[in-house]
């Protein structure tokens, strides 16, 4: 099973907001801490937003914060939401696929279970979880954004 770049990239935003002890943060502040495409995440944020996971406020003091607390956010809702789905074979397709042995396959069904085995695990966790070692996240986190040190020392 492999997830997407754009729900790896929500995920970390996620837990970006969840450490951030201080208002709205914009989507390049997220972008230089993990050093992504401001682009891309902001992409993601709308996503987010679409979903109910972010807010987003305009304006000079604007940026993205958590719509909700962290506890609140169960991972497997989020990995559900931002994924087209979950098609692992052409027989899990909506449309059916065009496999010609698809009405008599059992591979069909062991791929849903193994799907909701996997999906499964995600639902035992919320953002709460991920952030719980707070300290160390902000820490690593903050060092991504500061601009490198250009100082010479001798």
């Amino acid at each position: 099973m492999k997830l997407t770049l754009h729900t790896d990239y929500a995920l970390r935003m996620l837990m970006f907001l969840a450490v951030q002890e201080r208002g709205p943060v914009t989507v390049s502040d997220v972008a230089d801490s993990y050093g992504l495409s401001r682009n891309h995440l902001l992409k993601v944020a709308l996503n987010l937003g679409r979903l109910g996971y972010l807010t987003t406020t305009r304006g000079r003091s604007g940026g993205i914060a958590l719509a909700l607390p962290p506890e609140n956010i169960n991972i497997g809702d989020v990995v559900r939401g931002m994924e087209d789905g979950f098609a692992l074979v052409e027989c899990m397709r909506p449309d059916g696929g065009t496999c010609v042995i698809t009405s008599a396959c059992r591979l069909r069904v062991v791929m849903r279970e193994a799907t909701q085995a996997f999906l499964s695990v995600f639902d035992r966790y919320t953002l709460a979880d991920l952030s719980q070692n707070e300290g160390e996240l902000s820490a690593i986190l903050e060092k991504g954004s500061s601009p490198p040190d250009t100082t010479a020392t001798s």
